[in-house]
């Protein structure tokens, strides 16, 4: 597996990809999907797929950037919710991308995605103790109570959906994104643009 997190925004084609992977999280953030009967308030959005692809196409903080972004639409309906699955999803990506950078390897992918979820879903239960009083009124108890049948596996299947579908597509996309994005270098490590140069030892001249 080729390194993650190391293509280049300067190139026109980077720079469309980027644009795109934020116009997707934004509309696939609207998309949500209630998985646990026992707590309806809880729902997932694929949102957090693209933050992670972009997380380990060009780095964490590119990742963070497009996990605010997709849900800044959100703030005015829903602030508590949007504010939430932006800790979420920026906790997720920092940790997939910060770890597999340093380790570009099948092992490092599979280690930071693990890594990821385990932080974002302790992240998501402490946020459910301050969130949760406002949205159901629920108490300290009776939140302790949802967190085995409810708050846990929502939170570890969503973290999984997340890391797993973006560490599939990513391999793919990395391949077509850098594509056309790199200049020859001749020996010296300068581009060339196919045209020998000239000797300085040349008898002709």
């Amino acid at each position: 597996m080729s390194h993650l997190g190391k293509l280049t925004i300067r190139s026109p084609k980077q720079i469309a990809a980027l644009v795109i992977l934020v116009m997707m999280a934004m509309v696939l953030s609207f998309v949500e999907m209630p998985l646990i009967p026992q707590a309806p308030w809880l729902k997932y959005d694929p949102s957090g797929v693209i933050a992670a692809l972009a997380a380990l196409l060009y780095g964490p903080w590119v990742g963070s950037a497009v996990a605010v972004l997709a849900w800044i639409p959100r703030l005015v309906t829903d602030p508590l919710g949007a504010f939430m699955n932006i800790l979420a999803s920026v906790t997720l990506v920092i940790a997939m991308g910060s770890i597999y950078r340093r380790i570009p390897t099948l092992f490092g992918a599979v280690f930071a995605t693990a890594v990821g979820i385990v932080c974002t879903t302790v992240v998501s239960i402490v946020l459910n103790f301050v969130v949760m009083p406002v949205y159901t009124e629920a108490t300290f108890a009776e939140i302790v109570a949802l967190i085995a049948p409810a708050l846990l596996p929502f939170n570890v299947a969503k973290a999984f959906v997340n890391g797993g579908i973006a560490l599939v597509a990513f391999r793919k996309l990395e391949t077509l994104l850098a594509e056309g994005d790199s200049t020859p270098a001749d020996a010296t490590g300068e581009k060339t643009d196919g045209t020998e140069r000239a000797s300085v030892d040349d008898p002709a001249g």
